[in-house]
């Protein structure tokens, strides 16, 4: 059986003192998350959270079930009416539990950064985009590209300025391999001569 959304409304009122509470329909029920974070789930208009040590401090009575069949056992809420009891089981589940890990490790936030000046200082995770384009433009004219030698340099060096990244664009410039317009010899035709 689903869980009624006006109890699910609920649940979230009721636990709206501990952070910025929502809930996402998973599969008929629903996943509780406080800032961001799956705190719990909502089956069967029961409210199920977490298991931590730090919850359990909190709790009137410690009750474990599953939430649904196969499920790992949480703690089963059964009083959801008092309100600072419940913001202060989800704020110490929340500290319980350990904070994920993207893949990709560590969400860098990236910088749009148009300078104003050649003294600017480049930005730490400068964005490469159109914004920026005009100002290298400037300088450099209209021939000016994002490769990706002079990207990865000004990724490598935040903190040096525009100045330098100037001459550092023209000094890979002078570094780039021509590059040749003719075809490489496996791609010539060379006909048969005809037979007689």
């Amino acid at each position: 059986m689903a869980s009624n959304p006006d109890f699910v409304q609920y649940i979230v009122d009721q636990c709206a003192d501990a952070g910025d509470i929502f809930a996402r329909k998973m599969m008929g029920d629903y996943c509780i998350y406080c800032n961001g974070v799956l705190f719990g789930s909502i089956c069967d208009n029961n409210l199920y959270i977490k298991v931590t040590d730090t919850g359990r401090t909190i709790l009137k009575e410690e009750d474990l079930r599953p939430p649904y069949d196969g499920a790992k056992p949480c703690f089963y809420i059964a009083d959801v009416d008092d309100r600072d009891y419940m913001a202060d089981l989800i704020r110490a589940t929340l500290a319980g539990l350990s904070k994920p890990v993207s893949k990709r490790g560590v969400k860098v936030t990236k910088v749009r950064q148009i300078p104003t000046s050649l003294d600017d200082v480049i930005a730490p995770n400068i964005v490469c985009s159109q914004d920026l384009r005009p100002f290298f433009e400037q300088y450099l004219g209209t021939g000016f590209r994002f490769k990706v030698e002079f990207q990865e340099w000004l990724h490598a060096n935040a903190g040096h300025t525009f100045r330098e990244a100037i001459d550092a664009y023209k000094a890979l410039q002078h570094h780039a391999q021509p590059v040749t317009t003719a075809p490489s010899p496996e791609f010539f035709y060379i006909p048969e001569a005809p037979k007689y």
